[in-house]
């Protein structure tokens, strides 16, 4: 990437054109609005690269890939996964997370319930000890926001400031970096001084979610997973519905389904295979179920993809 060229990304990452700084254009589609100007001169503190927002697909994936620069993604609707210094992350409405300079990582869409997410790429000499005051690193990239809509206001008002691109847009644009990073922290000191119990909550959730993803091919049930992590079925199921808005048994299910939509995508496996390996014992109840989540039988997706 050219320091002082404008690149234009299209939604598969690929480069569509550079041409030099300051004029500027603009990509949109119905699922996407990426936009870039690397003209970082005025600042070598902190400074973007591009922004963008993105309705995706079903299953639709980025990666693996590396980047030069940090990427910060906050999910506007739906959910997908984030896999990253090996670890796997399903992530929600109002979370967001951080990919790190020459960090490889893979995320994709829900393929029941795919994300909405908006992005800013950004770099600088301080950038590194900003995330940090916000709680974010590279053995820390998730984050929860708790204060309502003035993350997501911030990233759009950056897409906004770059369709407009008037006269002083490139300080605005510095300004709602800054802007960003403050809620950021904000947000992470809230946590800290004014939830005291919300890491051993979230600590909860986080045990909850890794059991399920280690364990959702078997015959498990909540009251097992409820009697792993220390805590009785009710107040697990507050605890899921308080953070991740939906009940323990349903976020099984739909990871089950996620699971099975992938191996169908994949096409080596059988319907009676592709069952069992979703952690469903009965062919005939994963069928019927696929059916009532997907709209269409598990060998008509399959044929989606063949």
């Amino acid at each position: 990437m050219k320091r002082n060229d404008f690149t234009l990304y299209l939604d598969n990452g690929e480069i569509l054109k550079e041409i030099p700084a300051p004029i500027r254009e603009l990509y949109t589609d119905d699922r996407s609005k990426v936009i870039s100007v690397n003209d970082n001169s005025h600042s070598a503190d902190l400074f973007m690269y591009y922004c963008g927002i993105s309705s995706c697909r079903e299953g639709y994936s980025w990666g693996p890939a590396v980047r030069e620069h940090f990427l910060l993604h906050y999910i506007l609707e739906g959910e997908g996964i984030l896999k990253v210094g090996g670890k796997e992350y399903r992530l929600f409405k109002n979370q967001g997370f951080l990919l790190c300079p020459n960090e490889l990582s893979h995320y994709e869409a829900s393929f029941t319930s795919p994300w909405k997410y908006a992005w800013v790429g950004f770099h600088g000499l301080n950038a590194r000890s900003y995330l940090e005051l916000a709680g974010l690193s590279k053995q820390n990239p998730v984050f929860t926001f708790n204060r309502g809509e003035l993350l997501k206001n911030c990233l759009l008002d950056m897409v906004k400031s770059f369709e407009e691109y008037r006269y002083g847009a490139t300080l605005r644009l510095q300004a709602l970096l800054y802007m960003l990073f403050s809620e950021l922290i904000e947000n992470s000191r809230e946590d800290i001084i004014n939830n005291k119990n919300v890491y051993s909550k979230n600590h909860y959730i986080r045990k909850s979610i890794e059991f399920i993803q280690n364990n959702y091919m078997q015959d498990i049930s909540i009251s097992q997973l409820a009697n792993h992590i220390g805590l009785n079925r009710s107040y697990l199921s507050s605890l899921f519905k308080q953070f991740l808005n939906t009940s323990p048994h349903k976020y099984l299910s739909l990871y089950r389904i996620n699971k099975a939509c992938e191996l169908l995508k994949d096409g080596s496996f059988s319907i009676v295979e592709v069952a069992g390996l979703s952690g469903y014992r009965d062919p005939v109840v994963f069928q019927k179920f696929f059916k009532n989540v997907m709209g269409i039988s598990p060998n008509k997706y399959r044929k989606k993809f063949i």
